[in-house]
């Protein structure tokens, strides 16, 4: 067997600490995203990467969401401190935690590919991200397709193994999101390199929402609405 030989940067990320992701979402996530590695549980001040491709993502509703959060968790405890006191700390509460996410917005698929590609430098300039979050990893498929008639499935594969590259040795959790409608892989296993896949619906036409979880040992289906305080998950089926 060939010893194998890491850079220093590569060591950096191995011996450098990762917050816990457990908690992320119990619901669905049942002990934390895995990676390839064990992630140290800490659990506080960890930090996150959005690669935005689609601009969906708009940081004032999630302000908005995490104010909301924020009040109804305030609502549950008694205070004897000031009211004016309680509604700084509040507001200190969301500006402090908006400042573990870190939005990259991608406006081309030349721009997406340099960003997947320099993730290194982010994760050693960023030593808290315990989490990528790619919203889609398909955006620009039609667009690289014209120079490579590649099927939607081999070419999310050949972008996360580009991501994997450059992730592994730094023990973060990689969640992406794509069309469903380009989803054929029906039936499939997952792979090694895919723990989880959640498939999102709408009943047409109403407000209820149905969520179908799938990991390596069950399909469970979650119906839940969405409220302006979050997500409330209202029945778990298996």
């Amino acid at each position: 067997m060939h010893p194998q030989i890491e850079s220093g940067t590569e060591l950096l990320g191995r011996l450098n600490k990762k917050p816990s992701l457990c908690g992320l979402e119990d619901t669905l996530f049942f002990k934390g995203p895995r990676c390839t590695d064990i992630i140290e549980i800490s659990g506080v001040q960890s930090s996150a990467v959005l690669i935005n491709t689609d601009h969906h993502f708009q940081t004032s509703k999630l302000e908005e969401l995490m104010s909301n959060i924020v009040n109804n968790a305030v609502d549950t405890v008694s205070f004897t401190t000031d009211s004016i006191d309680v509604k700084f700390d509040k507001i200190a509460v969301v500006k402090n935690s908006l400042r573990n996410l870190h939005v990259i917005n991608c406006y081309d698929s030349e721009q997406f590919a340099v960003t997947l590609r320099t993730l290194n430098n982010i994760f050693i300039e960023n030593t808290k991200v315990a989490l990528l979050a790619i919203d889609s990893i398909t955006a620009y498929y039609w667009q690289d397709r014209k120079d490579n008639h590649v099927t939607v499935n081999a070419y999310v594969k050949n972008l996360l193994q580009l991501i994997k590259t450059h992730t592994a040795q730094f023990n973060v959790a990689t969640i992406y999101t794509k069309l469903y409608k380009s989803i054929d892989n029906k039936g499939k296993k997952l792979t090694d390199n895919i723990n989880y896949r959640i498939h999102l619906y709408k009943t047409y036409n109403s407000k209820n929402f149905t969520c179908t979880l799938e990991t390596t040992q069950i399909v469970r289906k979650i119906h839940y609405s969405i409220l302006s305080n979050g997500i409330r998950w209202k029945m778990d089926e298996k």
